[in-house]
């Protein structure tokens, strides 16, 4: 009768088809076929059989679409038939043979009641003893592609399920992971700043009180920003004005800090907690100089598509140090990096480097976004 095309049974997945396509799509089969019957019998000087072929071919089709569900559910049932081809070819030769008996009974039923019912007199449908058989030749091809069609959209419809489970499990592993950096990165940073309020609190205790107050203040804004990854530029510049204002009051006057931030770049994002760990990197190694006061310099600015944030120092540089060696040496930068990789693959850069004048600079290089383009997109 002509083939038709299977819809996934599991809701979570688009239907391809709906059951009013497939009634089009019947309905349009079998206005062919009634053409093609209809044109026949002009062709052969038969006339006045318009009406009896398409109440003929209209009780055919609808016949074959009002099984097609049952045929469906029983192929869906060997869908993974795991006892060979041969027994599961005799299953489906069974369910053809039962499929063509229905078909032909329902044709042959529909038509003895509605063919008198619409005025075209009783309709002959011939002895049903060999009625059977002519018409399972026909119903056994229906009934085949109607099968081998669900199958194919079936397994094709379970491949893009793991797939997308395939995917979705990639990607919870990797905010797991992401998830394991930022928390680890955390402690770290709270017991680097007790540990110097703790070294204050000898020599001068009112210094070390006030720098507790500003590290609650510090601690708040952090545990604010935990509830995602990513939080706007100002923000995380909050952060590091509250944090440089606490190592002020441990070093006095050896440290300067200035800024240099495009104020159109507040709402960009960028990872949480990411200049905290590279401003402690700067003074722990700047400090060792012992050339005087540490210059430190947070800058901000766009380039090419990309917000460009650097940490600049005046302490002693490098050295004859490997940059890459540096990522090594504890957790910040080391953290920093793998976080970096995790939010933006190879969309970001990372780099260390002596500045010509002395000291050490950091460059971070992270896609230019906000989150209202990240809503857009999503919608």
């Amino acid at each position: 009768m002509g083939k038709g095309k299977t819809m996934p049974r599991n809701s979570s997945q688009p239907r391809p088809f709906s059951w009013e396509l497939f009634f089009l799509l019947f309905t349009a089969l079998g206005f062919l076929s009634f053409s093609y019957r209809y044109l026949d019998d002009l062709a052969r000087g038969h006339e006045g059989t318009l009406a009896r072929r398409l109440l003929e071919e209209g009780t055919g089709v609808y016949s074959v679409l009002v099984l097609l569900p049952l045929v469906l559910r029983f192929a869906r049932i060997y869908l993974f038939e795991k006892k060979g081809w041969l027994l599961l070819a005799a299953k489906h030769l069974a369910g053809a043979v039962a499929f063509s008996a229905v078909h032909t009974s329902i044709m042959a039923l529909s038509r003895h009641y509605i063919f008198p019912l619409l005025g075209q007199g009783p309709y002959d449908y011939g002895i049903m003893f060999y009625r059977y058989p002519m018409e399972l030749s026909n119903d056994l091809i229906s009934y085949t592609v109607f099968v081998v069609v669900y199958y194919y959209f079936e397994r094709l419809r379970i491949a893009q399920a793991q797939q997308l489970a395939a995917a979705k499990l990639q990607t919870e592993l990797a905010q797991a992971q992401l998830e394991n950096l930022r928390l680890q990165l955390q402690p770290h940073f709270l017991f680097n700043t007790l540990n110097t309020i703790s070294s204050v609190m000898y020599e001068d205790v009112r210094a070390a009180d006030a720098m507790i107050t500003q590290l609650g203040d510090l601690l708040r804004l952090t545990l604010q920003a935990s509830r995602t990854h990513e939080i706007p530029l100002a923000e995380e510049l909050e952060i590091a004005r509250l944090y440089l204002d606490l190592m002020q009051k441990r070093f006095e006057n050896k440290l300067q800090v200035s800024y240099a931030i495009d104020p159109s770049l507040n709402d960009t994002l960028v990872p949480q907690l990411v200049l905290q760990p590279l401003l402690e990197n700067s003074l722990r190694h700047g400090m060792k100089s012992g050339n005087g006061p540490i210059e430190l310099s947070v800058a901000a600015h766009r380039e090419d598509g990309s917000l460009v944030l650097q940490v600049l120092d005046s302490g002693c540089g490098l050295g004859e140090t490997d940059s890459s060696a540096i990522f090594g040496r504890g957790v910040g930068l080391s953290n920093i990096r793998d976080r970096l990789a995790h939010l933006y693959g190879d969309r970001q850069q990372f780099l260390i480097s002596n500045r010509p004048s002395g000291g050490a600079e950091v460059t971070l290089r992270v896609p230019l976004h906000t989150s209202a383009q990240i809503s857009q997109a999503s919608e």
